[in-house]
């Protein structure tokens, strides 16, 4: 329960599975205290809790949902867990059960919705794995499922099901090894369990592992001798191979043991059509018009038939059966299936529907880009549309006829620009100004992609060129000036923006753009000049109103800001740079609801514009909304997939949300992007080495010293990966490269207090943090004399160093760790003084609120239910909040309450043994003795040490068998 600041914590933990350890050096864990947590920045706001429609009416509606979700009335199922729903929208296991029943009418975007707000709700991404993981697969969506369904925890059923949907996901990406990898470790998980084959067989057939099938169909025969999917994997396999009469018998034994069995009746109608059989076939057609209405390929089939019979009414009747069909199908599913994707085409074709036609020839097109001559067919139509990416194998056959062409070659470059391959822009582009002397709109694209793919010189460089050619252009002007801005070259910045406005005091943008500049250089008075000036001409450019409420607000007159910027909202209600400007004030005046709100009608107004995105994604994970954050993160960097920062943002948007698989690929994406960028590939290192990966961190090392040669940052960050890896030797030859580069260095310093730490020595690691701390004084130093202080076991001494530091200056990280050592000590009375002083200027932080309620809890004050209630308010998908709320609640004897509360919390965070721990307590006391049993034989069966583990022990003894 207990939280720490991401940067001044002495110690950390994970939120979740495993969990506390006290290994030789670390903090001893004494309490639920011990809880410190790391993450993106934390930025409190205040939210109110929705009203409850009646509790009581939602758990009834559940409970019948659920019993009829279990008897298999799904349809009923369906409508009373909505009607739960309506009662308590925030009822997390009614959604969750809502996308399973959804799933299993094949309701796919009801589904995906119910398990989209789940996982917006909180619930942990490994409950609804296999759910989840079947609807991407049914969608299609096969990147995403490889993405965002991890075997990670699960185990059992659920491991092989996942191990299975990967397999196949990685099959329908053309990564065949990969899918026989995790086609066997599905078989290993469970080798008793059919499941795995009945994917895997197909899988060997588009191999042409005829052999291979036939014993994989023999054992699982053996296994499951009763099981219709198994004989009708057996029939595949014969009517692969072209043994019709046994393929017919198996279909027949699938069928007999399952009438209902789509794919088998399927392709014995097909069989049947094949060997002109058609009276047998219809049957097992008008079977399926009546119970599968959805199968487009039973629609075709009739289409057949009816051809053979000359009916052309019902041959076209059937062909809009099939493309109405397929066009409801989701395009990511269509788009995965060659045969979904001709029938749609032969079924536009046949009514005359070119165009649509033509858009499943795409399709095909791109899984088949050897087809030249539907290339050059669809290639006028993509230009027409703008479609860079389709753009770009219009142009691939003339540049491979003419491949010096230099329009050819500077549209190639500017499609891959567009599309955010820098490295393939760049490419290009070199080549068309290598034909094209002097263009300055050559110049200005190559120096566009130049800066996009991590070479900032060179694309200054080049942008500085197409300056040159051509001094009036203001886009490229204000790029430089930009550029030249965050290097701090102010004086390179000023000097564009003056050659912009030379001569033309009429161009606003460029008056505006010298203006920004001088309010950077701190001359606020030329900036309110600069402003006023444009203002004068144009009372309406929105450009220079929004930097004037920028100059108010700097100036300490928050309200004068928003006044005018609400003057400009009312005129212009759908500008989303106006959203913007009112949610960076509300955020900065600590509104955090309203923050979000602007920002989020921002992004959605301006999505070609990170800005808004990447500020709601920091203001969603600062207020514990860590899959709402995600998802944001998600839009974003799908939209700017060469944009490093909106990478990065993403990368530890998916470690916030527990998904650390993606943000490691996201992190070697964005390795690949930055290519030579020293500072960029360290910064990626860093990330990567958070993140747990520090092999991947030193390939970002050694990128980086290749581009600069005994780069310090790159040195500095090479030790922070030897240590992490427990290669001392490492961590002291990069130590003393780094002293030899920068022998006076506070890094080299300081590193050489980690490294004496790693090594156990905590004697040298103490005197020589104090001697950095002496050196150079500050919260960073003091933080880590203490830290070397607790290593050493001498937590007096580590609570002395941060309370010198804070006589010295005041330093929030320094109180809230000093805060957290007391609670540590159970010095609760001491810690509590310093969490009122935090929270009198920090009274929505969230981590503050929790810690404090929890020493009012030790403290015997009643008032600590009232300070967790308010940290829940603003953060109420928190698991962790919930939890300090409901332990509290139960101590005070409000059982019902603490339950309620306790099992929210369990969902959120499952493998979070503290959590499931005090949910049994809950129930023991409610006198629901085996679900207290239930939770407490899953946290101590593995034998995790965590707080109250003992008391857990305790009461399963109680409770007995």
């Amino acid at each position: 329960m207990s939280r720490c600041h991401a940067e001044g914590a002495l110690y950390t933990r994970r939120m979740t599975h495993p969990a506390d350890s006290t290994p030789e050096g670390s903090m001893p864990i004494a309490s639920r205290a011990t809880r410190l947590r790391q993450g993106l920045a934390v930025v409190a706001f205040a939210v109110s809790l929705p009203v409850l429609a009646d509790a009581g009416k939602a758990a009834a509606y559940y409970e019948d949902g659920l019993a009829r979700f279990e008897k298999g009335d799904t349809a009923g199922a369906v409508i009373q867990l909505k009607n739960a729903i309506q009662q308590n929208q925030k009822m997390l296991s009614a959604h969750v059960l809502l996308g399973r029943a959804l799933l299993a009418q094949t309701e796919l975007p009801a589904a995906e919705a119910a398990f989209a707000e789940a996982l917006k709700l909180g619930v942990s991404p490994t409950e609804i794995a296999v759910p989840r993981g079947q609807l991407l697969m049914a969608l299609g969506r096969t990147k995403d499922l490889l993405r965002e369904i991890q075997p990670d925890g699960l185990r059992g059923a659920a491991l092989v099901e996942v191990l299975t949907l990967r397999a196949t996901a990685h099959a329908d990406e053309g990564d065949f090894k990969a899918a026989a990898r995790t086609y066997q470790a599905a078989i290993d998980a469970d080798p008793t369990s059919v499941r795995p084959y009945l994917s895997w067989v197909p899988f060997l057939l588009t191999q042409g592992e005829f052999s291979a099938a036939r014993e994989a169909v023999n054992r699982a025969a053996t296994m499951a001798p009763n099981d219709a999917q198994v004989w009708n994997l057996s029939a595949s396999l014969r009517h692969t191979q072209g043994n019709l009469d046994a393929a017919l018998a198996d279909y027949d034994r699938a069928l007999k043991l399952d009438p209902a069995h789509v794919d088998a009746r399927v392709a014995r109608a097909s069989l049947l059509t094949d060997i002109k059989r058609d009276a047998d076939a219809a049957k097992d057609l008008a079977y399926l018009a009546e119970h599968a209405k959805s199968e487009p390929r039973s629609a075709y089939l009739r289409a057949v038939l009816a051809g053979r019979k000359g009916d052309a009414a019902a041959v076209q009747s059937a062909l809009s059966e099939v493309a109405r069909l397929v066009d409801t199908l989701p395009p990511e599913y269509v788009n995965a299936r060659e045969q979904l994707l001709m029938l749609g085409a032969l079924a536009h074709h046949g009514l005359n529907a070119r165009e649509k036609a033509k858009g499943f020839l795409d399709g095909l097109i791109s899984r088949y880009p050897r087809n030249l001559g539907a290339r050059r067919l669809l290639a006028s139509i993509y230009i027409d549309e703008g479609d860079s990416a389709r753009t770009l194998t219009t142009i691939e056959p003339v540049l491979r006829v003419r491949p010096d062409d230099p329009q050819a070659l500077l549209l190639m470059g500017r499609a891959h620009l567009a599309s955010k391959r820098y490295l393939r822009a760049t490419h290009y582009l070199e080549r068309a100004a290598e034909a094209m002397q002097g263009d300055a709109q050559v110049q200005a694209a190559l120096g566009y992609s130049l800066l996009g793919g991590g070479q900032p010189e060179a694309g200054i460089a080049s942008l500085e060129k197409a300056f040159a050619a051509n001094p009036r252009d203001g886009a490229v002007g204000m790029v430089l000036t930009s550029l030249y801005m965050r290097r701090g070259d102010i004086d390179k910045a000023l000097a564009v923006a003056q050659a912009l406005v030379k001569g033309r005091e009429d161009n606003l943008s460029a008056l505006n753009l010298l203006g920004a500049i001088r309010a950077a250089s701190g001359d606020v008075a030329g900036a309110r000049q600069a402003y006023e000036q444009v203002l004068q001409r144009d009372p309406d450019f929105v450009p220079s109103l929004l930097n004037l409420a920028r100059v108010d607000a700097e100036e300490g007159k928050p309200e004068a800001a928003r006044q005018r910027l609400m003057r400009l909202f009312e005129k212009r209600k759908d500008d989303a740079r106006v959203m913007y400007e009112l949610g960076l004030l509300a955020q900065r005046q600590g509104n955090m609801v309203e923050g979000i709100d602007w920002l989020r009608k921002a992004a959605a107004k301006q999505p070609d514009d990170p800005r808004a995105a990447l500020s709601l994604v920091e203001l969603l994970a600062a207020t514990r909304q860590p899959s709402a954050a995600l998802n944001a993160a998600k839009e974003v960097g799908l939209r700017h997939p060469g944009n490093l920062q909106v990478q990065s943002v993403l990368g530890q948007a998916y470690l916030a949300a527990g998904d650390a698989t993606a943000a490691r690929q996201t992190f070697r994406d964005m390795t690949r992007l930055a290519e030579f960028d020293p500072d960029a590939q360290v910064r990626i290192g860093q990330l990567q080495l958070g993140a747990g990966y520090p092999d991947d961190a030193e390939y970002n090392i050694q990128k980086a010293l290749t581009a600069v040669k005994a780069y310090p940052p790159a040195l500095s960050l090479a030790v922070d990966v030897a240590l992490a890896r427990g290669d001392l030797a490492a961590a002291r030859t990069a130590l003393a490269e780094l002293q030899r580069v920068q022998p006076d260095g506070s890094a080299a310093a300081s590193h050489e207090a980690a490294i004496a730490l790693a090594a156990g020595d905590t004697s040298r690691a103490v005197d020589a943090s104090r001697r950095v701390y002496q050196r150079w004084p500050g919260p960073q130093a003091a933080l880590a004399l203490a830290r070397a202080q607790f290593a050493g076991r001498n937590v007096d001494g580590a609570i002395e160093a941060l309370q010198v530091e804070l006589k010295r200056t005041p330093s929030t990280n320094v109180r809230r760790a000093l805060a957290e050592l007391l609670m540590q000590r159970g010095r609760w009375a001491d810690a509590r003084q310093h969490y009122e002083v935090l929270l009198a200027s920090n009274a929505a932080n969230i981590d503050l609120l929790n810690n404090y309620a929890l020493v009012l809890l030790e403290l015997g004050d009643a008032s600590a239910a009232g300070v967790a209630e308010k940290a829940r308010a603003l953060a109420p998908q928190d698991p962790l909040v919930t939890d300090t709320l409901g332990w509290i609640k139960l101590r005070h004897g409000d059982v019902d309450s603490a339950l309620g509360l306790l099992r929210d919390a369990r969902l959120r965070a499952p493998r979070n043994p503290e959590i499931r721990y005090h949910l049994a307590e809950a129930l023991a006391r409610s006198g629901r003795d085996a679900e207290a049993i239930k939770e407490l034989d899953a946290v101590l069966a593995d034998g995790e040490v965590f707080a109250g583990v003992d008391a857990a022990r305790r009461l399963r003894q109680q409770l007995g068998k």
